[in-house]
């Protein structure tokens, strides 16, 4: 139920970046105050916002964002926003996009259904990288680029791999930021309950490409990159990897 009180809560994100293993967490702290998530993320651009609940899987960038809450011109929407966002390394995000794509997700939307067919039509894993590349991944680059330098009062910026690195400490952050009234202890055993092992029933690197928690670690990209494909990937993105901090410049 919509408590006005409350801030509002927005976990902004992009593709392929722990976003349903992040819902899964914030639904179990707040089940009451959760937004079901919708394709196209209608959930937040079409219904009605509404005050004191908590959006997860917003995967926008940051001017479209700011434009629905606070329209030029007209009242804002909300008056107290909590945000948090959470990126990946692309490289590791637009291998996990490729298997998801390609095996294991579901067909809900027109993009899933052309991109599954499209990647199931090429030959070779490299081909279907290539693809990713070249036509799916400058939505996530876009994202992550327009928030970097959001202001530190505007959100928290967070990065998957810090997460999976320390679950607990990260999603401490993120409750505190939120103001998320969950005790320590409760979402002690939340994070837990939803750790990879439990939620796929594998350790962290054990693969199932059906899976929608295919495996679960990060620098899989090194596994599944091609001369090629890093050519490739340095062209359109490599600036983004060092302004995002996971490389100190293009010699990888």
């Amino acid at each position: 139920m919509s408590d006005p009180k409350q801030p509002t809560v927005f976990h902004v994100t992009h593709w392929k970046a722990g976003s349903q293993w992040v819902y899964g967490i914030l639904e179990a702290c707040a089940p009451a105050r959760i937004v079901k998530p919708k394709v196209k993320v209608a959930h937040f651009f079409e219904d009605p916002i509404q005050p004191g609940m908590i959006y997860p899987t917003v995967y926008t960038a940051r001017n479209r964002f700011r434009s629905v809450l606070w329209p030029e011109g007209k009242p804002a929407l909300v008056e107290n926003a909590r945000t948090f966002v959470v990126i990946r390394d692309l490289r590791d995000a637009m291998i996990s996009l490729y298997f998801s794509l390609k095996v294991s997700h579901p067909i809900i939307s027109k993009a899933v259904e052309e991109g599954h067919q499209k990647l199931n039509e090429l030959k070779t894993e490299e081909e279907g990288l290539m693809y990713i590349i070249n036509e799916r991944g400058q939505a996530s680059a876009n994202i992550q680029r327009s928030w970097l330098r959001a202001p530190e009062k505007e959100a928290l910026f967070l990065r998957y791999e810090d997460l999976i690195a320390d679950e607990q400490g990260g999603f401490a952050k993120i409750a505190e930021h939120c103001q998320i009234d969950v005790s320590p202890s409760r979402l002690t055993q939340i994070v837990n309950d939803n750790s990879f092992k439990n939620r796929a029933g594998r350790k962290p690197g054990e693969e199932d490409v059906t899976s929608h928690y295919r495996k679960g670690v990060s620098g899989d990209w090194k596994n599944h990159f091609t001369d090629e494909i890093k050519k490739a990937f340095k062209e359109k993105f490599g600036q983004l990897l060092i302004d995002t901090g996971y490389e100190k410049d293009l010699n990888w």
